[in-house]
């Protein structure tokens, strides 16, 4: 490569216009042969790019990565299920401890408050059968003046036939 070219291809890598290829070149050039005065300034620079290229990062321990996701995932996915475990014990807890309320009080312990209950059913029992039993004493009344009507029809009826007063 001349001197000539060597000098637009800089300008060119100083603009930021040269490409991949070109830069090798220019990178080949600096740090393999004798180069004149005019350019000895740049080769520093392209033999600094030559050493950062040539250095690789170093590999991480894979093996250590994935051994400390591992355990931060196992941490993670045991946090979740006590939560959820704790969720759901304190909704058992909830579903256990019934309140009952009774005539507007609370009452906590749950086979009192069921006598409590079967006692009222078994009033609410009594009350019902004594409204049944008024029914049908009331049946019993209205059949009866029913055949009071009827016997007082039949009662007029006779009282005209015996008058002789015809319809």
């Amino acid at each position: 490569m001349n001197e000539q070219k060597v000098h637009e291809l800089l300008q060119r890598y100083f603009d930021g216009a040269t490409t991949t290829d070109e830069e090798r070149d220019l990178q080949r050039y600096f740090t393999s042969c004798k180069l004149p005065e005019s350019l000895k300034a740049y080769r520093p620079m392209f033999a600094f790019f030559a050493e950062a290229r040539a250095v690789r990062p170093p590999k991480h321990n894979t093996r250590y990565i994935r051994l400390a996701l591992s355990v931060i995932t196992g941490i993670a996915a045991s946090i979740a299920i006590l939560f959820v475990a704790g969720l759901l014990k304190m909704n058992a807890d909830a579903n256990d401890s019934y309140v009952y309320y009774v005539n507007g009080q609370r009452i906590y312990n749950e086979t009192a408050a069921l006598e409590i209950a079967e006692n009222k059913l078994q009033l609410l029992t009594a009350s019902m059968q004594k409204a049944q039993n008024s029914m049908t004493t009331l049946d019993k009344v209205q059949e009866g003046a029913q055949q009071l009507q009827q016997f007082s029809k039949i009662s007029d009826a006779y009282k005209r036939v015996e008058l002789g007063i015809k319809n």
